[in-house]
């Protein structure tokens, strides 16, 4: 209904600012509610943090990695560049109506990790290929669109004593992560600066505010300048997800179970086009050593 009366306006607005100024100190209230709980949980995501990054580690996993990569949009602007060593050669036809070209591979790796203190040590063993039986002593990550490194200390690079003063993080909801509640917690850097930083979003457990779960911002991500390049040659928007999660726990420590990235693009008519999909799952630990309080 419109209003008509000058004086019925203002004395609607007078409400309004009585209304407001009444409602601030509860809004106050409820954010110093807000940045207290954040606190705490921060405060518990540090101790957990500090203890993933000292503790005393050996296991062996089984990483099994699957890709899936469509170059038809590559083959369709006429840039052959980007197709893999494995496939050159093989005859192409430019046309208005490419091929579709799809490469698919999966390797399955015995991954082992063993940390001491300052020692180190990461080793995989390749046992699969594309389905065949293989033997490859210290084989590298061999996925072509996205290589993973350092995915167990993930959580250590947001949430860790020595980094959480380099980023700004607020409560942005509550959510169930495996039937775990959890707080989900945004994140940004704090300054904007030559050395990468990841962030994005977390999921940290209610109770102890270990990692369950964390969304990669996207610009944060390693390489995303090859991402822009791409998405000016198709002239998209592009569409980055990266997911890594935690779904295994031993003493206190969470491991990782799955990682995906999902290389995409939004092109002019509004469809997407996924690229490119890097699936890596993480299984049959067997633990050796997991010691959380660990003194060297």
């Amino acid at each position: 209904m419109a209003i008509k009366c000058p004086k019925c306006r203002v004395a609607i607005l007078a409400v309004i600012v009585i209304v407001s100024q009444r409602a601030a100190p509860r809004n106050n209230t409820q954010a110093n509610a807000d940045q207290s709980k954040l606190e705490e949980i921060l405060s518990k995501a540090k101790e957990y943090c500090r203890r993933l990054e000292n503790a005393a580690l050996d296991f062996v996993c089984i990483e099994a990695a699957s890709e899936k990569i469509d170059y038809s949009k590559d083959i369709a602007a006429e840039d052959v560049r980007t197709v893999p060593d494995s496939m050159k050669g093989t005859p192409l036809k430019i046309n208005p109506y490419p091929p579709k070209l799809v490469e698919k591979n999966s390797y399955v790796y015995e991954y082992q990790f063993i940390r001491k203190g300052p020692e180190r040590v990461e080793r995989r063993i390749l046992v699969k290929k594309n389905g065949k039986k293989t033997q490859v002593e210290n084989a590298p990550p061999m996925t072509s669109a996205v290589r993973v490194t350092n995915l167990l200390f993930g959580p250590v690079d947001l949430l860790g004593p020595a980094r959480q003063s380099r980023y700004e993080f607020r409560i942005i909801g509550e959510e169930s992560v495996d039937g775990q509640k959890s707080y989900v917690l945004e994140t940004s850097p704090r300054f904007i600066v030559d050395q990468q930083h990841c962030y994005g979003r977390i999921w940290v457990k209610e109770d102890d505010s270990s990692v369950l779960k964390i969304e990669w911002n996207q610009r944060s991500l390693g390489n995303y300048n090859v991402v822009e390049a791409t998405a000016k040659k198709y002239n998209a928007e592009p569409r980055l997800t990266s997911i890594s999660e935690y779904g295994l726990e031993k003493k206190g420590i969470r491991f990782p179970s799955r990682d995906t990235v999902e290389e995409a693009y939004i092109m002019r008519n509004g469809k997407k086009f996924v690229r490119s999909t890097t699936t890596i799952l993480y299984k049959d630990y067997k633990f050796f050593t997991v010691e959380t309080e660990v003194k060297y």
